[in-house]
Protein backbone atom coordinates (compact mmCIF):
# COMPACT_ATOMS: atom_id res chain seq x y z
CA UNK A 1 0.00 0.00 0.00
CA UNK A 2 1.43 3.40 -1.00
CA UNK A 3 1.56 6.37 1.37
CA UNK A 4 -1.24 8.06 -0.59
CA UNK A 5 -3.37 4.93 -0.56
CA UNK A 6 -2.88 4.57 3.20
CA UNK A 7 -3.73 8.24 3.80
CA UNK A 8 -6.98 8.01 1.84
CA UNK A 9 -7.95 4.76 3.54
CA UNK A 10 -7.37 6.20 7.00
CA UNK A 11 -9.13 9.49 6.21
CA UNK A 12 -12.29 7.82 4.97
CA UNK A 13 -12.25 5.11 7.64
CA UNK A 14 -11.98 7.79 10.31
CA UNK A 15 -15.14 9.48 9.08
CA UNK A 16 -13.61 12.85 8.21
CA UNK A 17 -14.61 12.33 4.57
CA UNK A 18 -17.30 9.86 3.53
CA UNK A 19 -15.95 8.83 0.15
CA UNK A 20 -13.20 9.66 -2.35
CA UNK A 21 -12.64 8.86 -6.01
CA UNK A 22 -9.10 9.73 -7.21
CA UNK A 23 -7.15 9.15 -10.41
CA UNK A 24 -3.67 10.24 -11.45
CA UNK A 25 -1.32 10.39 -14.40
CA UNK A 26 2.43 9.93 -14.29
CA UNK A 27 4.30 11.21 -17.36
CA UNK A 28 1.01 11.31 -19.26
CA UNK A 29 0.11 7.69 -18.53
CA UNK A 30 -2.61 6.52 -16.16
CA UNK A 31 -0.80 5.50 -13.00
CA UNK A 32 -3.23 4.96 -10.12
CA UNK A 33 -6.93 5.06 -9.36
CA UNK A 34 -8.08 4.91 -5.74
CA UNK A 35 -11.61 4.52 -4.40
CA UNK A 36 -12.30 4.67 -0.69
CA UNK A 37 -15.21 5.16 1.65
CA UNK A 38 -18.94 4.92 1.00
CA UNK A 39 -21.30 6.44 -1.53
CA UNK A 40 -23.33 8.25 1.11
CA UNK A 41 -26.03 8.10 3.74
CA UNK A 42 -28.41 6.82 1.04
CA UNK A 43 -26.17 3.89 0.07
CA UNK A 44 -23.49 2.47 2.34
CA UNK A 45 -21.91 0.50 -0.51
CA UNK A 46 -18.26 1.25 -1.24
CA UNK A 47 -17.21 3.89 -3.73
CA UNK A 48 -15.87 2.23 -6.86
CA UNK A 49 -14.67 3.17 -10.34
CA UNK A 50 -18.23 3.73 -11.60
CA UNK A 51 -19.53 5.85 -8.68
CA UNK A 52 -20.73 9.13 -10.15
CA UNK A 53 -19.85 12.34 -8.27
CA UNK A 54 -20.83 15.98 -8.76
CA UNK A 55 -17.84 17.69 -10.37
CA UNK A 56 -19.14 21.23 -9.67
CA UNK A 57 -16.87 23.84 -11.30
CA UNK A 58 -14.65 21.22 -12.90
CA UNK A 59 -17.37 21.59 -15.53
CA UNK A 60 -15.88 24.92 -16.64
CA UNK A 61 -12.68 23.65 -18.33
CA UNK A 62 -14.79 21.21 -20.34
CA UNK A 63 -16.99 24.10 -21.49
CA UNK A 64 -13.87 26.07 -22.46
CA UNK A 65 -12.72 23.13 -24.59
CA UNK A 66 -16.05 23.06 -26.43
CA UNK A 67 -15.94 26.85 -26.90
CA UNK A 68 -12.47 26.66 -28.44
CA UNK A 69 -13.61 23.97 -30.86
CA UNK A 70 -16.46 26.23 -31.96
CA UNK A 71 -13.96 29.08 -32.43
CA UNK A 72 -11.85 26.89 -34.68
CA UNK A 73 -14.91 26.06 -36.74
CA UNK A 74 -15.71 29.74 -37.22
CA UNK A 75 -18.95 29.54 -35.25
CA UNK A 76 -17.87 31.49 -32.16
CA UNK A 77 -15.82 34.68 -31.80
CA UNK A 78 -14.34 35.01 -28.32
CA UNK A 79 -14.16 38.80 -28.70
CA UNK A 80 -17.72 39.37 -29.93
CA UNK A 81 -20.16 40.65 -27.29
CA UNK A 82 -22.50 37.90 -26.16
CA UNK A 83 -25.35 40.40 -26.53
CA UNK A 84 -24.77 40.38 -30.28
CA UNK A 85 -24.83 36.56 -30.37
CA UNK A 86 -27.81 35.67 -28.22
CA UNK A 87 -29.44 38.81 -26.88
CA UNK A 88 -29.62 40.58 -23.54
CA UNK A 89 -28.77 38.97 -20.20
CA UNK A 90 -29.20 41.89 -17.79
CA UNK A 91 -31.77 44.35 -19.16
CA UNK A 92 -30.87 47.93 -18.36
CA UNK A 93 -27.19 47.22 -17.63
CA UNK A 94 -25.34 48.80 -20.55
CA UNK A 95 -21.92 47.62 -19.36
CA UNK A 96 -23.05 44.00 -19.57
CA UNK A 97 -23.47 44.40 -23.31
CA UNK A 98 -19.66 44.59 -23.57
CA UNK A 99 -19.19 41.11 -22.09
CA UNK A 100 -17.63 38.54 -24.41
CA UNK A 101 -16.91 34.83 -24.20
CA UNK A 102 -13.29 35.81 -23.51
CA UNK A 103 -14.43 37.75 -20.42
CA UNK A 104 -16.48 34.80 -19.17
CA UNK A 105 -13.65 32.27 -19.56
CA UNK A 106 -11.11 34.58 -17.87
CA UNK A 107 -13.50 35.66 -15.07
CA UNK A 108 -13.27 39.31 -15.99
CA UNK A 109 -16.97 39.97 -16.72
CA UNK A 110 -17.65 42.11 -13.66
CA UNK A 111 -20.61 39.87 -12.77
CA UNK A 112 -20.93 38.15 -9.36
CA UNK A 113 -20.00 34.56 -8.69
CA UNK A 114 -23.28 33.46 -7.12
CA UNK A 115 -26.31 35.74 -7.49
CA UNK A 116 -27.83 36.50 -4.07
CA UNK A 117 -29.46 39.33 -2.15
CA UNK A 118 -26.10 40.89 -1.30
CA UNK A 119 -24.81 40.45 -4.86
CA UNK A 120 -27.64 40.90 -7.38
CA UNK A 121 -26.98 40.20 -11.05
CA UNK A 122 -25.32 43.30 -12.48
CA UNK A 123 -21.86 44.49 -13.51
CA UNK A 124 -19.71 45.65 -10.60
CA UNK A 125 -16.80 46.86 -12.74
CA UNK A 126 -16.11 47.35 -16.43
CA UNK A 127 -15.72 44.00 -18.27
CA UNK A 128 -12.06 43.19 -18.79
CA UNK A 129 -10.87 45.45 -15.99
CA UNK A 130 -9.68 42.73 -13.59
CA UNK A 131 -10.26 39.23 -12.25
CA UNK A 132 -13.22 38.29 -10.08
CA UNK A 133 -14.35 34.66 -10.13
CA UNK A 134 -17.82 34.68 -11.66
CA UNK A 135 -19.91 31.56 -12.19
CA UNK A 136 -23.10 33.44 -13.02
CA UNK A 137 -21.74 34.58 -16.41
CA UNK A 138 -21.47 31.00 -17.66
CA UNK A 139 -25.24 30.83 -18.14
CA UNK A 140 -24.92 33.57 -20.77
CA UNK A 141 -21.99 31.81 -22.41
CA UNK A 142 -24.09 28.63 -22.50
CA UNK A 143 -26.82 30.47 -24.39
CA UNK A 144 -24.22 31.68 -26.88
CA UNK A 145 -22.75 28.18 -27.41
CA UNK A 146 -26.19 26.73 -27.94
CA UNK A 147 -27.14 29.55 -30.32
CA UNK A 148 -24.11 29.32 -32.61
CA UNK A 149 -24.12 25.51 -32.69
CA UNK A 150 -27.90 24.98 -32.77
CA UNK A 151 -27.34 22.26 -30.16
CA UNK A 152 -28.32 22.01 -26.47
CA UNK A 153 -25.27 21.97 -24.22
CA UNK A 154 -25.70 18.33 -23.17
CA UNK A 155 -25.63 17.29 -26.82
CA UNK A 156 -22.54 19.42 -27.46
CA UNK A 157 -20.75 17.77 -24.55
CA UNK A 158 -21.82 14.30 -25.59
CA UNK A 159 -20.75 14.75 -29.22
CA UNK A 160 -17.50 16.61 -28.57
CA UNK A 161 -16.24 15.24 -25.24
CA UNK A 162 -18.00 12.29 -23.63
CA UNK A 163 -18.32 9.99 -26.65
CA UNK A 164 -14.96 10.75 -28.36
CA UNK A 165 -13.08 10.34 -25.06
CA UNK A 166 -14.99 7.28 -23.89
CA UNK A 167 -16.39 9.05 -20.80
CA UNK A 168 -19.20 6.52 -20.30
CA UNK A 169 -20.12 7.66 -16.80
CA UNK A 170 -20.38 11.39 -17.53
CA UNK A 171 -23.20 13.81 -18.29
CA UNK A 172 -24.20 17.41 -17.67
CA UNK A 173 -27.68 16.19 -16.75
CA UNK A 174 -28.94 13.55 -14.36
CA UNK A 175 -29.31 10.16 -16.02
CA UNK A 176 -31.45 7.37 -14.59
CA UNK A 177 -28.55 4.98 -15.17
CA UNK A 178 -26.67 6.86 -12.41
CA UNK A 179 -29.30 5.87 -9.85
CA UNK A 180 -27.65 2.52 -9.08
CA UNK A 181 -24.21 3.99 -8.29
CA UNK A 182 -23.94 7.64 -7.34
CA UNK A 183 -22.48 9.60 -4.45
CA UNK A 184 -24.49 11.75 -2.05
CA UNK A 185 -22.95 14.90 -0.58
CA UNK A 186 -22.27 15.55 3.10
CA UNK A 187 -21.65 18.79 4.95
CA UNK A 188 -18.87 19.54 7.46
CA UNK A 189 -20.11 17.29 10.25
CA UNK A 190 -21.38 14.56 7.97
CA UNK A 191 -24.92 15.85 7.52
CA UNK A 192 -26.30 14.39 4.27
CA UNK A 193 -27.30 16.82 1.52
CA UNK A 194 -30.48 16.03 -0.44
CA UNK A 195 -29.45 14.76 -3.87
CA UNK A 196 -29.97 17.13 -6.79
CA UNK A 197 -31.00 15.54 -10.06
CA UNK A 198 -30.31 18.29 -12.58
CA UNK A 199 -32.62 18.03 -15.57
CA UNK A 200 -31.04 20.77 -17.72
CA UNK A 201 -27.29 21.20 -18.29
CA UNK A 202 -25.59 24.08 -16.49
CA UNK A 203 -22.29 25.26 -18.00
CA UNK A 204 -20.91 26.37 -14.66
CA UNK A 205 -21.43 23.38 -12.39
CA UNK A 206 -23.62 20.45 -13.47
CA UNK A 207 -21.07 17.87 -14.65
CA UNK A 208 -21.63 14.39 -13.20
CA UNK A 209 -18.63 12.13 -13.68
CA UNK A 210 -16.04 9.78 -12.21
CA UNK A 211 -12.35 10.29 -11.49
CA UNK A 212 -11.52 7.71 -14.15
CA UNK A 213 -13.55 9.57 -16.78
CA UNK A 214 -12.20 13.00 -15.87
CA UNK A 215 -8.55 11.95 -15.82
CA UNK A 216 -9.16 10.75 -19.39
CA UNK A 217 -10.16 14.30 -20.29
CA UNK A 218 -7.03 15.66 -18.58
CA UNK A 219 -4.87 13.12 -20.42
CA UNK A 220 -6.44 14.27 -23.70
CA UNK A 221 -5.68 17.90 -22.78
CA UNK A 222 -2.07 17.20 -21.84
CA UNK A 223 -1.57 15.33 -25.12
CA UNK A 224 -2.84 18.44 -26.96
CA UNK A 225 -5.51 16.51 -28.81
CA UNK A 226 -8.79 17.81 -30.19
CA UNK A 227 -7.60 21.37 -30.82
CA UNK A 228 -4.93 23.01 -32.96
CA UNK A 229 -1.59 23.95 -31.47
CA UNK A 230 -2.61 27.62 -31.69
CA UNK A 231 -5.77 26.96 -29.71
CA UNK A 232 -3.84 25.12 -27.01
CA UNK A 233 -1.44 28.03 -26.72
CA UNK A 234 -4.44 30.35 -26.35
CA UNK A 235 -6.07 28.09 -23.78
CA UNK A 236 -3.10 28.16 -21.42
CA UNK A 237 -1.76 31.67 -21.95
CA UNK A 238 -1.99 33.68 -18.68
CA UNK A 239 -4.57 36.41 -19.35
CA UNK A 240 -5.09 37.99 -15.95
CA UNK A 241 -3.72 37.55 -12.45
CA UNK A 242 -6.07 36.42 -9.73
CA UNK A 243 -6.59 38.47 -6.57
CA UNK A 244 -5.17 37.89 -3.11
CA UNK A 245 -7.43 37.67 -0.07
CA UNK A 246 -10.04 35.53 1.62
CA UNK A 247 -12.32 35.20 -1.37
CA UNK A 248 -11.63 34.55 -5.05
CA UNK A 249 -14.67 36.72 -5.75
CA UNK A 250 -13.53 40.32 -5.26
CA UNK A 251 -16.27 42.53 -6.67
CA UNK A 252 -15.11 45.77 -5.10
CA UNK A 253 -11.46 45.37 -6.08
CA UNK A 254 -9.91 45.78 -2.65
CA UNK A 255 -7.52 42.82 -2.96
CA UNK A 256 -4.18 43.21 -4.79
CA UNK A 257 -3.27 40.91 -7.70
CA UNK A 258 -1.61 37.59 -6.89
CA UNK A 259 1.63 37.46 -8.90
CA UNK A 260 1.86 33.66 -8.72
CA UNK A 261 -1.61 32.59 -9.85
CA UNK A 262 -3.26 33.59 -13.13
CA UNK A 263 -6.21 32.60 -15.29
CA UNK A 264 -6.28 31.38 -18.86
CA UNK A 265 -9.39 30.44 -20.83
CA UNK A 266 -11.29 28.35 -18.31
CA UNK A 267 -8.25 27.13 -16.33
CA UNK A 268 -6.48 28.49 -13.30
CA UNK A 269 -2.73 28.67 -13.94
CA UNK A 270 0.51 28.50 -11.97
CA UNK A 271 2.64 30.19 -14.67
CA UNK A 272 6.05 29.63 -13.08
CA UNK A 273 5.32 25.96 -12.42
CA UNK A 274 3.68 25.29 -15.79
CA UNK A 275 0.60 23.88 -14.09
CA UNK A 276 -3.14 24.28 -14.64
CA UNK A 277 -5.87 23.61 -12.10
CA UNK A 278 -9.49 24.01 -11.11
CA UNK A 279 -11.49 23.31 -7.98
CA UNK A 280 -15.15 22.43 -7.47
CA UNK A 281 -17.58 23.29 -4.69
CA UNK A 282 -21.18 22.07 -4.74
CA UNK A 283 -23.26 21.53 -1.60
CA UNK A 284 -21.73 18.48 0.07
CA UNK A 285 -19.21 17.84 -2.71
CA UNK A 286 -15.66 19.04 -3.38
CA UNK A 287 -13.32 18.37 -6.30
CA UNK A 288 -9.89 19.37 -7.54
CA UNK A 289 -7.79 18.81 -10.64
CA UNK A 290 -4.18 19.89 -11.13
CA UNK A 291 -1.73 18.98 -13.89
CA UNK A 292 1.83 19.84 -14.85
CA UNK A 293 2.16 20.41 -18.60
CA UNK A 294 5.92 19.76 -18.61
CA UNK A 295 6.08 16.55 -16.57
CA UNK A 296 2.61 15.39 -17.71
CA UNK A 297 1.78 14.46 -14.11
CA UNK A 298 -1.80 15.08 -13.03
CA UNK A 299 -4.37 14.26 -10.38
CA UNK A 300 -8.12 14.65 -10.01
CA UNK A 301 -10.28 13.72 -7.07
CA UNK A 302 -13.91 13.95 -6.06
CA UNK A 303 -15.16 13.76 -2.48
CA UNK A 304 -18.72 13.57 -1.19
CA UNK A 305 -17.83 15.80 1.74
CA UNK A 306 -17.46 19.52 2.37
CA UNK A 307 -14.00 18.67 3.74
CA UNK A 308 -12.88 17.18 0.44
CA UNK A 309 -10.54 19.96 -0.67
CA UNK A 310 -8.54 19.50 2.52
CA UNK A 311 -6.95 16.43 1.00
CA UNK A 312 -4.92 18.85 -1.10
CA UNK A 313 -1.99 19.22 1.30
CA UNK A 314 -1.12 15.52 1.16
CA UNK A 315 -2.42 14.47 -2.25
CA UNK A 316 -0.64 17.08 -4.37
CA UNK A 317 2.80 16.36 -2.98
CA UNK A 318 2.32 12.66 -3.65
CA UNK A 319 0.74 13.00 -7.11
CA UNK A 320 2.16 16.23 -8.63
CA UNK A 321 5.23 17.14 -6.56
CA UNK A 322 6.52 20.69 -6.36
CA UNK A 323 5.53 24.12 -5.16
CA UNK A 324 1.88 24.98 -5.83
CA UNK A 325 0.89 28.59 -5.12
CA UNK A 326 -2.71 27.72 -6.00
CA UNK A 327 -2.95 25.97 -2.61
CA UNK A 328 -2.21 29.21 -0.77
CA UNK A 329 -4.48 31.20 -3.06
CA UNK A 330 -7.39 28.84 -2.41
CA UNK A 331 -6.78 29.17 1.37
CA UNK A 332 -7.67 25.58 2.14
CA UNK A 333 -7.44 24.47 5.77
CA UNK A 334 -6.19 21.16 7.14
CA UNK A 335 -8.24 18.08 7.82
Amino acid sequence: MTDLERFLAETTAGGKISGVSLAALRAGTRSVEYYFGVRGAHDRASVDAATVFEAASLTKPLIAYIALQLVEEGLLDLQKPLFEICGDYIPGDSNSRRITAFHVLTHTTGLPNIVRDSAPLRTYFMPGERFSYGSSAFAWLQRALETVSARPLEMLARERVFEPLGMRHSSLEWQERFRVNHAQGHEWEGEPVPKRRVQTAQASWSLLTTASDYIGFVQHVLARRGLTAASYDQWFAPRVNTRQGDDAEDLIGQNPPDPNVAWGLGWGLEPLQGCFFHWGNNAGFRALVLANRATQDAVVWFANSARGLRLIHTVLQEAVPGEHPAVGWLRIGNL
